[in-house]
C-alpha cells in the first residue's frame, strides 16, 4: 500500500490508523461527523424498540402466585417458597437453623452493626417461645442503633464525606447535617417514598421545614473542584455527577454512560441524560441555609436583609467615587474575574442589587494594583476625606454581621421559572446542543410520558418533585425492585440482582425474579416501609439457615445463588472498629453532632499539607464514638477503614469489594487500636470475672465471639494463661481479636 493513498484522509482511514497505532480505546463512528455543527440541529439518536422495553428490568412488576413447594413445614413466610421451589427445582436441600448463639449475632451486626452483650444472648437463648427470634428482630429495628448502621449503607451510595476532594480536599464543617438527618429518617421508618422525596425535592416540599433542605444534602455530596477557573463548568461538573448518581442509586442504571454519547449498551440515549439533569438545572447550590425553626429563621433573615442594604449603599457609594477613577487610569477588571461579577460590573450604579454591588466591590477589593494612600492622594482632599469616612462606617458595619445561624448544605430554588438546558456534543461544555426539556428515559415511558408537565411550587419550578413522583410511582419498573434487592443483598451478601446499582442490559441477571417482583410488589403494599421489609427477610427460615456447606450443593451451586445456605460475610472496617471498642467496654454510644477524628499512625502525622490536617480529638471518650462520626476525608481515608476496604467516596458505592491483605492482619494485631482494645478487654474480664482462669476464658469467649467455648478451646486458653512463659491475659485477648470468628458472620 502506497502513503499516497492516505495522504486525504478520511473518517474511516482516521479511525483504521488510529487503532493501528493501539488507539483501541477510542471508537468513533464513520457515520457521525467529529465536529458537530454548533447552529442546535438535532443529533441522530438511536431508536428504542420494543425488544429494548421487554428487558426484564424494564417491564412493571406484578405480584407473582407463590409457589407450590413439597416441604411446606420449612416455610415461615412467603419468602422461603420462593427460595425452596427452586432449591427443589435443582435438587438441592436447604441448610439447617443456625444454632441461637450465630442467629443472635448474625442479625445483631446486621441491623446495628454491634456485638451482642452477654446479657442478650443468655435472654434469647433461655426464651424458649416460638416468636422469640422475632421479638429479637423488633428490639433491634426498635434501637437508635439501626439508623446509624442502616445509614452506613446509604452514605456509600450517597458518596458522602466531609471535605471537596482533590487537590486541597478543604473540609464541609455542615455535611454531618445530612448524616444526621439519614439516621434520623430511617430509625423513624419514614416510608421510602418519603425518604426519596426529601432526598431530591425537600426544599419545594416544605419550604419552611429547614430539615427537608438538609435531606437535599444527598445531592450535594459530590468531590467538588472549588478552586476551578471556570465557575460554569465546576457547576456543571456537579449537575453531571448529581444525575449519573440520581440514575444508579434510585433507578439502578449506569445513565452516567450517556453523557457523551448514546450508551453503548443499554438503551438510554445522550438526549435522556440531559433530560434527567434539566430537572436539577434550576437549583441552587446553598452552603449556607440557616437551620433553625422558621420563625428564628425568618427573623434573621430579616437582620441579614437589612445587614445586606446598609452594607451595599455603602460600598456602592464607595464605588461612587473609585470607579471612575480607575477608568481614567484604565484601571478595568482583572481577567480572572467571573462573567457575573464582569456583568455586574457593566451594570450602573442604579441598575445593581445589593448582591452585585457586593460583588463589585469584593472583586475591586482584590485588585491590588493602586495602594488606597494613592487612591487619596489622586482623588483630592474632599473626595479623599469622604471615602475614609466612608471606609470607616464600612469596618463597623461588617464587624456588626447578625450571628450566623447553624448551616447547612443542600439545593433550593429561588423562581418559578429555570433557565434553559442544553444538551452537550460528546459532554463538552463547550459545544452545547439544542435546548432540552425536563424528562425521563424513553425506554421506561411513552412518547406521551417522556415530556411530563410541571407545575411550579411557590419559589421553586417543581422538577424535582415531578421527577420523585414518577420515580415513586407504582409502576415504575425500577425503583421498589432496586431498593428491595440492596435490602437483600446486605441481608444475605448478595443482592438477587448481584450489580445491585446496574439492572441494565450488562447487570446481572436475577437469581429469583418472581421473588424479587413479589417483594418489589410488597415493598409498596406495606407502604414503602424499610422496617417491614428488614422483619420480613430477617424472619424468613432462608435467612435462619447455618452456613453449613454441603459437598453435593457446593458442587452444583458453588456461588451459592440459589440459598442453599448462608453466605458466612465479613465485617466492614465500621463495624469492626466498633466491635473492638464495643468488647473493652470503650465505645461512646452518644448519637449524632459533628464529626471525630481518631488518632492516626504516626507516620500520617506529620502529613500538614495539601489537605491531610487531621486534628485528633482532645478526649478519648469523644474519640471512641461509633465509626459513622469518624471524619471522612477524600484524599486520606482512615487508615483502619482503608485496610478493610472502605470505598472511595468520590463515587457512588453499591457493594464494597472485600479483599484479604496482609494490612489486615497486621492492624488487627499491632495497630494502637487493636492493642488498646485489647488491653481494655483484658481489664473488663479481669473485672467483671474475677481471678478464676475458667471464669475468663468464659467472658471472654462470650464477649468477642458471643459463644461459650469448646472444651478443646478451654484447655488451649488455659494452657496459655497458666504457661511459664507467663503469657498475659491481655495477650490472650489479642489472640481472641484476631481469629477469623471474631470479624467473620456466619
Amino acid at each position: 500500500m502506497s502513503w499516497n493513498r492516505w495522504r486525504r484522509p478520511s473518517r474511516v482511514r482516521v479511525v483504521l490508523l488510529f487503532a493501528a497505532l493501539g488507539g483501541a480505546g477510542f471508537v468513533l463512528r464513520a457515520d457521525e461527523p467529529s465536529n458537530p455543527a454548533r447552529d442546535g440541529t438535532p443529533l441522530k439518536e438511536k431508536a428504542i424498540t420494543n425488544a429494548d422495553r421487554e428487558h426484564w428490568a424494564f417491564v412493571p412488576p406484578s405480584r407473582p402466585e407463590l409457589p407450590g413447594v413439597r416441604e411446606k413445614r420449612w416455610v415461615r413466610n412467603p419468602i422461603d417458597t420462593f427460595v425452596l421451589a427452586q432449591l427443589e427445582a435443582n435438587e438441592l436441600s436447604h441448610a439447617p437453623e443456625a444454632d441461637r448463639p450465630t442467629l443472635l449475632r448474625r442479625v445483631t451486626f446486621d441491623l446495628t452493626g454491634l456485638p451482642p452483650t452477654p446479657e442478650e444472648l443468655d435472654r434469647f437463648v433461655a426464651d424458649q417461645a416460638p416468636d422469640a427470634f422475632d421479638r429479637v428482630v423488633d428490639r433491634l429495628l426498635a434501637s437508635a442503633h439501626y439508623g446509624e448502621r442502616w445509614a452506613q449503607h446509604w452514605l456509600d451510595l450517597a458518596r458522602y464525606a466531609d471535605t471537596d476532594g482533590f487537590e486541597f480536599d478543604q473540609a464541609r464543617p455542615d455535611a454531618w447535617r445530612y448524616r444526621d438527618w439519614v439516621v434520623g429518617a430511617l430509625n423513624d421508618d419514614m416510608p421510602y417514598d418519603e425518604f426519596v422525596r426529601r432526598q431530591l425535592a425537600g426544599d419545594e416540599l416544605d419550604p419552611d421545614d429547614a430539615q427537608s433542605f438538609v435531606a437535599t444534602g444527598f445531592n450535594r455530596c459530590y468531590p467538588d473542584m472549588v478552586d476551578l477557573n471556570d465557575q460554569k463548568l465546576r457547576r456543571q461538573n456537579a449537575l453531571n455527577d448529581i444525575t449519573e448518581t440520581t440514575g444508579l442509586v434510585f433507578l439502578g442504571l449506569t445513565v452516567g454512560c450517556a453523557r457523551c454519547h448514546d450508551h453503548k449498551f443499554d438503551p438510554i440515549r445522550l438526549s435522556d441524560f440531559y433530560r434527567l439533569q434539566a430537572f436539577f438545572a434550576p437549583a441552587r447550590f446553598r452552603d449556607d441555609y440557616p437551620v433553625a425553626p422558621a420563625s428564628i429563621r425568618h427573623e434573621h433573615e430579616r437582620q441579614v436583609a437589612a445587614w445586606t442594604a446598609e452594607l451595599a449603599a455603602l460600598e456602592s457609594s464607595i464605588l461612587a467615587i473609585e470607579i471612575p477613577l480607575r477608568k481614567q487610569l484604565a484601571l478595568g477588571l482583572r481577567a480572572t474575574v467571573t462573567d457575573d461579577v464582569v456583568s455586574a460590573y457593566q451594570k450602573s450604579a442604579q441598575e445593581r442589587t445589593p448582591q452585585e454591588v457586593m460583588l463589585v466591590f469584593d472583586a475591586l477589593e482584590k485588585d491590588r494594583r493602586i495602594k488606597s494612600e494613592v487612591f487619596n492622594l489622586l482623588l483630592g482632599s474632599d473626595l479623599a476625606s469622604i471615602r475614609t469616612l466612608l471606609r470607616a462606617r464600612l469596618r463597623v458595619v461588617q464587624k456588626a454581621a447578625p450571628a450566623a445561624l447553624p448551616q447547612a448544605r443542600g439545593l433550593d430554588e429561588v423562581a418559578t421559572s429555570a433557565p434553559p438546558t442544553h444538551l452537550l456534543r460528546r459532554g463538552d461544555f463547550a459545544n452545547p446542543g439544542p435546548e432540552i426539556d425536563p424528562g425521563f428515559p424513553a425506554v421506561l415511558t411513552s412518547t406521551a410520558t417522556q415530556i411530563p408537565v410541571i407545575r411550579p411550587i411557590r419559589r421553586s419550578t417543581g422538577r424535582r418533585t415531578k421527577l420523585a413522583e414518577w420515580l415513586l410511582e407504582p409502576r415504575n419498573p425500577l425503583t421498589g425492585r432496586v431498593m428491595v434487592n440492596r435490602i437483600w443483598q446486605r441481608h444475605f451478601g448478595r443482592g438477587i440482582v448481584a450489580t445491585a446499582s446496574d439492572f441494565g442490559m450488562m447487570g446481572a441477571e436475577p437469581s429469583h425474579p418472581e421473588l424479587l417482583d413479589w417483594l418489589a410488589t410488597e415493598f409498596v403494599a406495606r407502604g414503602w416501609s424499610l422496617k417491614a421489609m428488614h422483619r420480613l427477610m430477617l424472619t424468613s427460615a432462608t435467612y435462619r439457615q447455618s452456613s453449613r456447606n454441603d459437598p453435593a450443593a457446593f458442587k452444583a451451586d458453588p456461588e451459592n445463588n440459589l440459598l442453599w445456605r448462608h453466605a458466612r460475610q465479613r465485617l466492614d472496617g465500621e463495624a469492626i472498629r466498633d466491635a473492638l471498642l464495643a468488647v473493652s467496654n470503650e465505645l461512646n454510644l452518644s448519637l449524632g453532632g459533628p464529626c471525630v477524628f481518631p488518632e492516626l499512625p504516626a507516620e500520617l502525622t506529620k502529613l500538614s499539607s495539601h489537605g491531610a490536617v487531621w486534628p485528633v480529638s482532645r478526649t478519648r471518650e469523644e474519640r471512641n464514638r461509633r465509626s459513622l462520626y469518624v471524619f471522612v476525608r477524600r484524599n486520606l481515608r482512615y487508615p483502619f477503614f482503608e485496610a478493610f476496604d472502605r470505598p472511595d467516596t468520590n463515587a457512588s458505592c453499591p457493594v464494597r469489594t472485600v479483599t484479604t491483605i496482609a494490612p489486615q492482619a497486621l492492624s488487627l494485631m499491632n495497630s494502637k487500636l487493636a492493642l488498646d482494645a485489647a488491653h481494655g478487654l483484658a481489664d473488663r474480664i479481669a473485672r467483671e470475672a474475677g481471678p478464676n482462669p475458667a471464669a475468663r476464658i468464659e467472658r471472654a469467649y462470650r464477649l468477642t465471639l458471643g459463644r461459650t467455648p469448646r472444651a478443646e478451646e478451654s484447655e488451649l486458653a488455659r494452657g496459655f494463661l497458666t504457661s511459664e512463659t507467663g503469657e498475659s491475659l491481655t495477650g490472650f485477648c489479642l489472640a481472641l481479636l484476631n481469629v477469623n470468628e471474631f470479624v467473620y458472620l456466619d
